[in-house]
């Protein structure tokens, strides 16, 4: 969103939208990502985003000791790169619905505001309408897709360990047979054959 518009929206709203994403499971408040988002939005609420680094986040929302190096410390990149994959999960489920959206941009620490264009839908018959129901969709949606990550991730330790113990199975053994089949196959190309 350009400069200009983003002046336009109203700061109330911003605060508000803030608030909804705090509130919910993805950037619960109180987080270290609930904290590093309070602080880039306030900062560019206030007309001071030009100033947000990963220096000023560490020391000024984190806390972290005036020393503190970005280039050897990566908590504020990782941080972001979390942020902003959890505010993709929040407007993908909870949030979808909601007109004003909060992004950081990859590569920049600045949050960008924008106003989403929602896509009216088919009305739904009174008859097939249930109160709740599409929340109830959402956060299956949300929890499946939770449940594929983290079966992902558990199904690729598996594979690296078994990997990993099939190689370490190698016993004194079999490298003695595998020296023994190796001097066999040497002599059978030395004679040309049996």
């Amino acid at each position: 969103m350009t400069r200009s518009s983003m002046s336009q929206l109203d700061p109330v709203a911003i605060r508000a939208e803030l608030r909804s994403i705090l509130l919910s499971p993805f950037v619960p408040e109180g987080s270290l990502l609930a904290r590093i988002l309070t602080y880039v939005v306030e900062r560019t609420l206030a007309g001071d985003g030009r100033s947000i680094k990963a220096y000023t986040i560490a020391v000024e929302a984190l806390g972290r000791n005036p020393n503190f190096n970005p280039d050897r410390d990566s908590t504020v990149r990782v941080a972001a790169m979390r942020l902003r994959n959890a505010l993709d999960l929040y407007y993908d489920g909870p949030g979808a619905a909601n007109v004003l959206r909060i992004r950081l941009v990859p590569g920049c620490y600045r949050p960008t505001f924008e106003e989403a264009v929602l896509v009216e839908s088919a009305p739904v018959a009174p008859a097939t309408a249930e109160p709740g129901r599409l929340a109830q969709s959402v956060k299956v949606l949300t929890s499946t897709r939770m449940w594929l990550l983290a079966l992902t991730v558990a199904l690729g330790a598996d594979l690296a360990m078994t990997l990993s113990l099939m190689a370490s199975q190698r016993t004194p053994e079999t490298a003695v047979y595998d020296l023994i089949n190796q001097d066999i196959q040497r002599s059978y190309n030395q004679r040309g054959g049996y």
